[in-house]
């Protein structure tokens, strides 16, 4: 009689050779985690010290467990038997489906690494069984599974270096016996041994340094460790992927949505997975398994499509289908392809969101969608789960096992689901679908009928759904009209806009360029340069007038010189104005730069263009004086508003003949429309007349005399209501074009009605976020002060005492009020967030502005030292006094001297400067030398979440302005002070 003998290799073919990759391993570790009722998996892999660690939460194992199943091949372990007993489960929790079957899953770990450390624990006992696998001597030909040894050991606490040394002199030892055996080569004993020999970890600190680690010297705690090292190489590329493109790396296509997490009302998940990718020797890493990188129930929701039903046992669907999320239908759909018998794969639920595959035609908003598709790009896919455990590789995007972009790619025109836009779930359980066995490479279910079942079922289902809801031809059913209606109206809209927008941002492009180039103009001097040269080339052509002997020559030259300079000093004027944004809505900081050119242009206007005309009459009278000519008054002004009114009508007849070329291009454009309309159904009508010429009624006695006419009027009646709804928008736009007169004689338009509605939408909308952020800010901070106010008193507390004692001692007064300062410091900066009502009680003082000084010394010595910035203050700054809170002010000391240290490192000067000055009346000034603020920026710096500092928040500003006034202060940008680029003001509110 013989009997089968086992090979050693027989584990590395049924494990590492099997196994699809790592993730699949690691996939497969996660359901053994599972099925040990673990609550927490931990993966923890250090790059550089090449150590792979997954650990879970679960039961754990005894020594005999671990010996009799984990090391037993293909174990009843998942399989109920009478001579065996089930494994442990965790009686306080909810039973769970077991996920393995075969027994052979543990052998993936040999794709990981070339050994392993394993650490396993039960409940309520203080053994702690440790195991330590090399799997390269699995690898070797002519061994049996009895020539190798495995080294266990059980510890009463956590195993140190020296211990594991022990169990690898174990192992070691067996290997050199195999070697004088000559079962194995030289070569091959040398690479073992030396594999082994370069694993020296300490379980016991490294477990200490885990995140989240359950001490297992503690009697309660359980769960199973496996530390892997060295790992396999290809582990980083299946981590990192391909940075130059958007797919999902090979980790997070079979790692991602573990359990179903997208739906509505998904079952909760049963283990909270991290894989905490360590790329350094520091403590920081990156979570792979971002939870929020997956699909979420709020993205399925905002889906515009959703399918949810149930398939029974005969693989016929009923269920709801809602189509751009208005329109519901109960919805069958009928499977004949098992001859409507019992299928072998069984009832399952499937419930299905989809996004359009082009934005146009989505009903989603613009950053929603963007999410969403970028999401489906890396993920998409119909996902099967069994007890809510996902069954790879269903759901990942490159496995298309429905066949959905083979048939697209066949038949774009009737094919209109694609596998990357779906994202949803087939929900499978073990108590319906247990005929749906897993591959034991876990590659997907066995291709046997029940999966030929399901897989048939669910292709008919996407053909089906495709011909009864998503088709605008001919052949399109009655409930396909919703999608092609709405389709269409999104894709008119989305036409307008476009076509909108783009006229908007060349003409907000060209505004931008046209704010741009004044800014640059003004901030230069080129303007006064400009009107200053043509002053002085008008003063010159004034003198010439000397050379002309004919007085009424002379007196006439004159007169139109002033004219021909009044007019280049206008038409500069005109050229540099930047023309009214319209088309397009300013707002935001293009609005503020539009706000401070008008003042701008207000300030130019008075300081160089209305001088400039009174130096023409200047040049006009010295002229007049000094060659004794005399020139009519009246002329001159006569001249002068001839001037003007030529200049009006010009730019009225401009205006008028561009507004009539609009009439005639709307005109032309509603006429085009019309006749184009009225043709198209012209010849849909003769369309319908040729084909009603080929109808033989004699010859069919038993044509459907009805249903033909309907058929052949329908074809005229869509193009008839096609017609009236373009021409009612038509209508209705022409009808919105508005103006009327006011009681000041202005004329208000519609588009100034628009333009005023648009900027208060967009400001309710800024300040919504910005009260949104602030509120949650202020919830935050309070409930801080709430958990700090017993500190708070204990801190005052300990103040007075220290007061009392610094009264006595002279060496303790220095530092009793530099802690008073700083803590009310810090007890204002909180109590600015906080209610009025809550703040806490201080006391109104009279504030030497020298002690603020030292206060700030102490606070920025060092920065300034760093920076080589100097910090000075004047004599008046030294006398003067401020009356009130020093916990209201010194903040905002420190706000403005923090943003003039930043700016002045900013600008590289040589001589970095900050100055404190003071005046008579009160008021203090803080000055620097560093970057000078721009114009359009001086209006707007107090804003709330302005800023231009690289990751500015925008607060400091408007925070201390508004403690400021909230005590009858306030802080303004001022002129800047000699020597200084910047100066703020703190005065008393008037």
């Amino acid at each position: 009689m013989a009997n089968f003998k086992t090979r050693a290799r027989t584990l590395d073919l049924l494990g590492r050779q099997q196994i699809a990759g790592i993730p699949t391993a690691i996939n497969e570790l996660l359901k053994n985690a599972h099925d040990a009722y673990a609550d927490n998996v931990d993966i923890d892999f250090f790059r550089q010290k090449n150590t792979f660690i997954i650990r879970d939460d679960g039961v754990g194992m005894s020594r005999e467990d671990f010996e009799n199943r984990w090391l037993t091949l293909g174990t009843e372990s998942k399989v109920e038997h009478a001579n065996t007993s089930l494994p442990p489960v965790d009686p306080t929790k909810m039973y769970r489906n077991p996920m393995g079957e075969k027994g052979i899953g543990r052998l993936a770990i040999a794709s990981i690494g070339k050994q392993v450390l394993i650490i396993t624990k039960t409940n309520n006992n203080n053994n702690i069984t440790v195991a330590f696998i090399n799997w390269q001597i699995f690898e070797l030909p002519a061994l049996n599974l009895d020539d190798i040894t495995v080294p266990i050991t059980t510890f009463n606490k956590m195993p140190d270096v020296h211990e594991i040394d022990l169990m690898k002199d174990e192992l070691l030892d067996s290997v050199k016996k195999l070697l004088m055996k000559k079962l194995l080569t030289r070569d091959k004993y040398t690479e073992i041994s030396e594999t082994i020999s370069s694993f020296k970890i300490c379980p016991n600190s490294l477990t200490k340094q885990l995140i989240r680690f359950k001490d297992f010297n503690k009697n309660t705690n359980s769960g199973t460790i496996f530390i892997i090292s060295p790992v396999e190489e290809i582990i980083n590329s299946d981590i990192d992927g391909d940075t130059n493109t958007k797919e999902a790396t090979k980790i997070e296509k079979m790692l991602m949505g573990f359990h179903n997490t997208m739906t509505t009302s998904h079952p909760a998940p049963l283990l909270d997975i991290i894989f905490r990718d360590y790329r350094s020797n520091d403590d920081t890493y990156i979570n792979i398994i971002d939870k929020e990188q997956f699909f979420t129930t709020e993205d399925f929701e905002q889906a515009d499509h959703h399918f949810h039903g149930f398939f029974d046992e005969f693989g016929q669907f009923k269920g709801n289908i809602r189509i751009y999320q208005e329109k519901n239908f109960e919805h069958l759909v009928n499977w004949s392809g098992n001859s409507f018998n019992r299928t072998t794969c069984g009832p399952f639920e499937i419930n299905l969101a989809y996004v359009q595959g082009e934005r146009k035609h989505s009903i989603m908003a613009s950053e929603d969608y963007s999410r969403v598709t970028a999401k489906s790009d890396k993920f998409g896919g119909l996902y099967i789960y069994k007890d809510n455990i996902r069954i790879l590789p269903y759901g990942d995007s490159d496995y298309d096992y429905l066949d959905i972009e083979k048939r697209r790619s066949k038949h774009a025109g009737s094919a209109f689901f694609s596998y990357r836009r779906m994202f949803g779930v087939i929900s499978l359980s073990q108590e319906e679908n247990f005929k749906l066995k897993e591959k034991a490479g876990r590659e997907g279910f066995i291709e046997d009928q029940a999966y030929k079942n399901l897989r048939d079922i669910l292709k008919n289902f996407f053909i089906q759904l495709a011909a009864d809801f998503f088709r605008d031809d001919i052949k399109a059913g009655p409930k396909a009209e919703t999608w092609a209606t709405k389709r269409s109206s999104l894709v008119a809209s989305h036409k307008a806009l476009e076509k909108r927008d783009k006229q908007a941002k060349v003409k907000k492009f060209k505004f931008e360029q046209a704010l741009n180039n004044f800014f640059e103009k003004n901030n230069s001097g080129l303007i006064e340069q400009e009107i200053s040269s043509i002053l002085e080339a008008k003063k010159q052509l004034f003198n010439s007038v000397y050379s002309i002997k004919n007085p009424d020559i002379a007196s006439q030259q004159i007169i139109d010189i002033e004219s021909q300079a009044r007019e280049d000093i206008n038409q500069y004027k005109k050229s540099i104005l930047v023309p009214t944004p319209r088309g397009f809505l300013i707002r935001g900081e293009l609005k503020e730069d539009y706000d401070t050119y008008l003042l701008a242009i207000g300030e130019l206007e008075e300081r160089y263009f209305k001088p400039a005309i009174d130096c023409i009459d200047e040049l006009v009278e010295i002229s007049i004086n000094s060659y004794q000519i005399k020139i009519s008054k009246r002329k001159r002004l006569e001249q002068a508003v001839d001037f003007i009114s030529i200049e009006a009508r010009k730019v009225n007849i401009e205006k008028r003949n561009n507004t009539r070329q609009v009439i005639f291009d709307i005109n032309k454009r509603v006429k085009d429309l019309t006749s184009e309309l009225m043709i198209d159904l012209d010849d849909q009508i003769r369309v319908v007349k040729d084909k009603f010429k080929h109808i033989s009624i004699e010859n069919e006695s038993d044509i459907n005399l009805v249903e033909k006419r309907n058929e052949l009027a329908s074809e005229i009646t869509a193009v008839s209501e096609r017609n009236t709804q373009i021409l009612d928008a038509v209508i209705r736009q022409l009808e919105g074009i508005y103006w009327e007169k006011d009681e000041d004689n202005n004329y208000i338009t519609n588009e100034q009605i628009t333009e005023a509605l648009g900027e208060e939408i967009e400001a309710l909308r800024e300040k919504i976020h910005a009260d949104v952020e602030l509120s949650q800010l202020g919830l935050a901070v309070s409930i801080i002060h709430h958990e700090f106010n017993s500190t708070v008193r204990s801190i005052r507390t300990s103040i007075k005492d220290l007061k009392a004692w610094s009264e006595v001692n002279e060496d303790l007064d220095g530092v009793y009020k530099n802690i008073k300062v700083n803590f009310e410091h810090l007890d204002g900066y909180l109590n600015l967030f906080t209610p009025l009502n809550r703040r806490l009680q201080r006391k109104k003082e009279e504030i030497k502005l020298l002690e603020i000084k030292s206060f700030l010394i102490d606070l920025f010595k060092n920065r300034m030292e760093r920076h080589k910035i100097s910090f000075k203050h004047t004599n008046g700054y030294m006398k003067g006094k401020l009356f009130g809170f020093r916990s209201s002010f010194y903040p905002v000391f420190v706000n403005v001297i923090d943003n003039a240290i930043y700016w002045l490192n900013e600008n590289n000067t040589q001589d970095k400067t900050i100055r404190l000055h003071a005046d008579d009346e009160g008021n203090v000034y803080i000055s620097n030398n560093g970057l000078k603020i721009d114009d359009r920026d001086k209006n707007r710096i107090f804003n709330l979440g302005f800023s231009r500092k690289n990751n500015g928040r925008g607060m400091g500003l408007h925070i201390s302005n508004e403690a400021l006034e909230s005590i009858g202060y306030c802080l303004t940008l001022d002129t800047p002070r000699d020597g200084s680029t910047v100066t703020f003001k703190i005065s008393m509110v008037k």
